[in-house]
């Protein structure tokens, strides 16, 4: 509908005659008149009092339906991150540049463009380095929006970027202006809501906070102003052990989900470890069990409700990769390390490289 068609109708909706408009915008009848017919539009100035005399908003009458653009930008974004979530990285890049082109002031849209330029500064293999367009879109989301949850995201990424571009004050200024964990969403939700709803806010925090422990057992390595490492090779491996022992803690039913995948990332680096340090049988040890999470990961269902007691009929939710290739051939294409030459030929290590090859593949769009 036009801007003539929505005055007349909000006009007459409030029994306005045009007389009686013209008089309170202190126009011409004619003016009204050719701006019904499509003859002219309102000036700008007109705007503000024409929408508070006709009961509308400034998107209504100039035709912006607010909720149909949002619908459009969160499809965009699903079928963006329907490629992204499983290393489509130049796909899901070519879906919302597009729909920025089409939505330019698109707040939402450039979040998810940065986020991805983030994760493609993280995993690109080709020579393009996309922190400088994650932080051109990070400082315009700030400047721009005033949606907390975009802000907070923004803020998120532009530290970790910052802190890779050299430009760590900025970084540890930004990181200083969020609020610390214990009054994050999670833990206030966890303690101020009561019955299902409690108990589910109580599991979402829990598994957030494993989350965040699983990751930071698996690098804690620091180098120090002196230029000394934390940690010796020897405790980097106990506390991996630590990162296995409590996923494993957690997830009594081998219902691991999402965590297969911190499992065959930390037994592969266990495998590799203990490789180099010439100890064969937990090196192998390692791999099958780095195998079983690999495949694991691969065929878990990502709908399935958990049933191990601490986050017993939470659903496990949906996840992103960092590469195409799904975990199965990403574990396949590790064991052609050198790091492996002392075991490659015994029998257990040729039975895990034919167990991975039945999996392995690109992963599927889903």
């Amino acid at each position: 509908m036009n801007i003539g068609a929505i005055i007349k109708k909000y006009r007459r909706e409030r029994n306005m005659t045009q007389d009686q408009l013209a008089e309170y915008l202190n126009v011409t009848v004619s003016a009204v008149s050719q701006w019904e017919n499509e003859k002219t539009t309102p000036d700008i100035s007109v705007i503000p009092p024409l929408c508070n005399l006709l009961g509308i908003t400034s998107d209504k009458l100039l035709g912006i339906d607010i909720e149909k653009t949002q619908e459009k930008i969160i499809a965009i974004y699903t079928e963006a991150n329907r490629y992204s979530g499983r290393g489509y990285y130049e796909k899901a890049r070519e879906i919302l540049e597009a729909g920025l082109r089409e939505y330019p002031n698109s707040c939402d849209l450039m979040f998810y463009l940065m986020y991805l330029a983030y994760w493609q500064h993280n995993y690109n293999t080709k020579e393009t380095d996309f922190s400088d367009e994650a932080i051109r879109l990070g400082e315009a989301i700030l400047e721009k929006s005033t949606d907390d949850s975009l802000r907070h995201g923004a803020i998120q990424i532009l530290c970790f970027t910052y802190k890779d571009a050299g430009r760590k004050n900025e970084a540890k200024k930004l990181a200083r202006s969020m609020p610390p964990i214990s009054v994050s969403s999670e833990m206030l939700l966890s303690n101020v809501c009561d019955g299902d709803e409690g108990y589910r806010a109580k599991q979402i925090e829990a598994s957030d906070l494993l989350q965040f422990l699983s990751n930071r057992l698996y690098s804690m390595q620091e180098k120090l102003d002196s230029g000394k490492y934390v940690y010796t090779e020897t405790e980097l491996a106990s506390l991996r052990e630590k990162r296995i022992a409590l996923i494993n803690l957690f997830f009594e039913n081998g219902d691991f989900g999402f965590y297969h995948c911190h499992l065959c990332e930390t037994h592969t680096a266990q495998a590799v470890y203990y490789a180099k340090i010439g100890d064969s049988e937990k090196a192998i040890s390692n791999l099958q069990a780095a195998a079983e999470h690999a495949i694991g990961f691969v065929t878990s269902g990502s709908g399935d409700p958990y049933t191990s007691l601490v986050f017993r009929g939470m659903n496990r939710g949906s996840w992103s990769v960092s590469s195409t290739d799904n975990d199965a051939a990403r574990l396949l294409k590790q064991l052609d390390d050198a790091v492996f030459d002392k075991i490659r030929v015994t029998s257990e290590f040729a039975e895990i490289k034919e167990k991975l090859k039945t999996y392995a593949d690109k992963w599927q769009i889903k």
